[in-house]
């Protein structure tokens, strides 16, 4: 495998996030960045401006596409979008508020503080079928070599980088 670098880099904040929302917003579309979360990424493109990077790919989400453009810009390189970095698909909590979710699930959610591999939600995929995607998502874009960007959601990275020093998830 050539020498490579990847940077794992979550997007920047949204509006869901706030305490008036807390919500999960899974894969639900048009969840776009805040004024916030573009400084964030500012931020971030300017601690990576030395670095030479030549790919980014990014979960096809608005928030992640969003965070990946703005790195991809100054360097004039595409963004690939990849499905297998989308956020957890969390079933029926995709869009409801956390509040909601500790109210209506609350076995499940206890679960998914303290033993999150053992959740299973309807219509969700479990923390494993995740990992398994990512760690797939990283392998491919590790082997081409070079230094690159993989944007994606907390979940997902959390998994992907468990897996990766063989912590349990």
């Amino acid at each position: 495998m050539p020498e490579t670098t990847v940077y794992l880099v979550r997007h920047g904040t949204h509006d869901w996030l706030r305490p008036e929302h807390n919500r999960f917003a899974g894969a639900i579309p048009g969840v776009a960045l805040n004024e916030q979360g573009r400084l964030e990424v500012q931020r971030l493109a300017g601690l990576l401006s030395g670095e030479p990077i030549t790919w980014i790919a990014a979960s096809p989400l608005q928030r992640t596409m969003e965070t990946a453009e703005m790195l991809a810009r100054a360097r004039h390189l595409d963004v690939e979008a990849d499905e297998r970095l989308l956020e957890w698909r969390c079933g029926v909590w995709e869009g409801m508020k956390i509040i909601e979710i500790q109210r209506r699930y609350p076995s499940e959610w206890k679960i998914w503080r303290e033993q999150p591999d053992l959740l299973r939600l309807p219509g969700a995929e479990t923390v494993d079928q995740m990992a398994a995607r990512m760690e797939v998502a990283y392998r491919a874009w590790a082997a081409r070599g070079g230094t690159g960007v993989l944007v994606s959601h907390q979940d997902p990275l959390a998994a992907l980088l468990c897996t990766l020093i063989g912590a349990p998830l």
